[in-house]
């Protein structure tokens, strides 16, 4: 099934540019018809990492890691202190759930990550092993177009199946980072938590995606998307590819060698408007083929550190984690602590003593009596208007 990258803000489907940089997008499915009744859509409270409901009673879905990422399962209500805007904030009910979740892998099918897809694929089958029999599992690829390649109402069997026939999108004989290669990352996300069917499913969710975060075809930029992310429920995972060099060997090519890549308007504007803001600066006036190489390196460095800030800020504010990657043997041990992360959640409510009706912003931290303790959860919610 092909999906198209649109939302209620009506997305364009122009998209420009004449890069691959690698990204993936998270997008969804709806839960099969026959789950039980706390996953079937519709449902009307939705299993956030952290809502409030009609009571004023705040509710929070915390997971807590060691140093090394690994899960602790088996903490206490005593082990834990709320903090509402700095005050201390009482316990009222606390439990240990196992809960089943419902998670989409994101393959990136783009032009510079074609080197790498045999090894997605064995990782995504590895990832298989991880989960249980009742949590959920769709595979998706992306790259300027994308489609869902395994459903969630397939069987585990059948997944695998549908991962080995997964293959990228070619460019052409003289140019082999096309359109057809490019990334829309902001579009895709925006697609996955508002628009898409795995937006209306109900109860524990995330998206995984193996990505650098670097976007270059896409419409919406990411103060477009950064709210609704933050408010859809879903947890966003992001295992982040070690893509700079290789990015930057293919901006430094000769525009007549085949693997030759340039950047977007968008990245440009992306980067010129974080370290040169100035719109008479001379080298916002160069057109992107009289970049210099000096600049084009720059350029390049630039956009992976505002991508590296903007995945470590999505992950933070939808309860999820960023797992850096460099090669092969990271893979397993990651696609392991998603999943014991997804897996093993304590689920923490108080009383708000702030029952202000305001709309505002609340901010949220919780302290654990573990030695090296790591909280994941996110850091608020709004209280409701009045």
């Amino acid at each position: 099934m092909n999906f198209k990258l649109s939302s209620r803000r009506s997305v364009s489907a122009a998209l420009f540019a004449f890069f691959a940089i690698p990204a993936i997008l998270a997008i969804g499915r709806p839960v099969r018809g026959q789950e039980p009744p706390s996953r079937r859509l519709g449902q009307q409270e939705q299993d956030d990492s952290a809502r409030i409901k009609k009571s004023g009673t705040v509710v929070l879905e915390v997971a807590v890691s060691d140093k090394e990422g690994h899960a602790l399962n088996s903490l206490t209500k005593n082990d834990f202190t709320v903090y509402e805007d700095g005050s201390k904030q009482t316990i009222t009910k606390f439990s240990a759930t196992e809960a089943p979740f419902t998670v989409l892998l994101l393959l990136d099918l783009s032009g510079s990550t074609s080197s790498e897809i045999e090894l997605m694929k064995s990782a995504a089958k590895g990832f298989l092993g991880q989960v249980r029999g009742e949590d959920l599992v769709g595979v998706a690829t992306f790259s300027n177009g994308g489609e869902i390649a395994a459903d969630f109402d397939d069987e585990r069997g059948e997944i695998k199946r549908k991962i080995d026939h997964i293959a990228p999108p070619a460019g052409y004989e003289d140019a082999h980072n096309t359109v057809d290669t490019g990334t829309s990352f902001y579009d895709a996300l925006n697609f996955a938590v508002d628009a898409s069917p795995l937006s209306q499913v109900e109860g524990r969710k995330a998206v995984v995606c193996i990505t650098d975060g670097v976007d270059s075809t896409s419409t919406l930029r990411y103060a477009d998307i950064a709210g609704d992310l933050e408010r859809s429920g879903t947890s966003l995972y992001f295992v982040q590819l070690n893509t700079e060099k290789q990015n930057l060997s293919q901006i430094l090519k000769d525009p007549s060698d085949p693997d030759y890549a340039n950047f977007s308007r968008s990245q440009l504007e992306r980067y010129f408007d974080r370290f040169e803001p100035d719109p008479y600066a001379p080298d916002r006036q160069l057109s992107r083929r009289e970049l210099p190489p000096d600049l084009r390196t720059k350029i390049n460095a630039g956009l992976y550190e505002i991508a590296r800030q903007q995945l470590s800020e999505m992950a933070q504010h939808t309860g999820g984690r960023v797992y850096p990657v460099n090669g092969a043997a990271d893979l397993s041990g990651i696609f392991k602590q998603v999943a014991s992360d997804l897996r093993s959640r304590y689920s923490i409510e108080y009383q708000s003593t702030n029952q202000a009706r305001d709309g505002k912003w609340r901010t949220v931290r919780i302290d654990v009596a573990a030695p090296g303790a790591v909280v994941h959860s996110r850091p608020g919610y709004r209280a409701p208007a009045k």
